[in-house]
């Protein structure tokens, strides 16, 4: 028993350190992303809407035969890039509040109560489309008749290298108010590996960044970030443009459902 005692005294500190850090470890996290709790702090439900590419079938080789499928309504196809913004925009969002629930919706399944927050461009997310179209008329994807995007004045080009290979592309975070009032986001790029830039610049984004400081305002806000692209990954993601646009609170129009029109280039 005394040694059972003395091994218990013995680990006493160990366990106190070890709680002290994972005490200290979460306060800073809550310290750095507190522009995120504080803009989803009222709701215990995010939504994520998600890109999708329509695919009726694909072929495939088995015991070396080629093959036709068609898979079900519900299995969707979307950019490898976006699904890993997806990833990582979901652990983000556990980090600041492992309480909320996440739940992955289409466009056009979404309730404008909850905090949105839509993966995609216009031409892979039809919500993205309309809030960009509603919200946000300045800006331009002109993919796929150019590789880049436009801002008024701004233009955001991606780069390719001499065998057809993206190099360099650029990520935008749109900010702004569903019908009902709940935060709604838009990451997206002018590819696939633009949106994923977006949600690394959220991720990164310090308390006392330009990007916290938007959120923070409760304004409408536009936020361009560019970065390399090697493979499939990214690299030396950097914000280009970081800017608050005052706007009325309930600037997307209440009919608002996430169509875009079919004459918008696809983006």
């Amino acid at each position: 028993m005394e040694i059972l005692l003395q091994v218990f005294i013995a680990s006493v500190p160990a366990v106190i350190g070890f709680l002290a850090a994972r005490s200290l470890a979460r306060t800073r996290l809550f310290l750095r992303y507190g522009f995120l709790r504080a803009l989803l702090a009222p709701y215990s439900r995010v939504q994520i809407i998600t890109p999708s590419i329509e695919v009726a079938e694909f072929a495939f080789t088995t015991d070396g035969c080629q093959l036709t499928s068609r898979g079900p309504k519900n299995v969707l196809f979307m950019p490898m890039a976006e699904a890993r913004a997806i990833a990582g925009l979901t652990d983000l969002l556990r980090k600041v509040n492992r309480k909320a629930t996440i739940e992955l919706v289409v466009a056009g399944a979404q309730d404008p109560r909850m905090p949105t927050f839509s993966i995609g461009g216009p031409s892979v997310n039809s919500y993205s489309g309309g809030v960009l179209d509603a919200v946000f008329p300045d800006f331009a994807i002109e993919y796929p008749d150019e590789a880049r995007a436009r801002w008024g004045a701004m233009t955001f080009e991606a780069l390719y290298n001499p065998a057809g290979e993206l190099i360099r592309d650029h990520g935008f975070i749109f900010v702004t108010r569903t019908p009902r009032q709940a935060p709604c986001i838009v990451l997206c790029g002018v590819f696939a590996f633009g949106s994923a830039m977006a949600v690394e610049a959220l991720t990164a984004a310090s308390r006392n960044s330009p990007l916290a400081a938007l959120f923070r305002s409760g304004e409408k806000g536009f936020v361009a970030v560019e970065g390399r692209v090697i493979g499939l990954d990214t690299v030396d993601v950097t914000v280009e443009v970081c800017r608050t646009l005052p706007a009325p609170r309930s600037d997307v129009p209440s009919g608002f459902r996430g169509e875009v029109s079919t004459g918008r280039p696809d983006g």
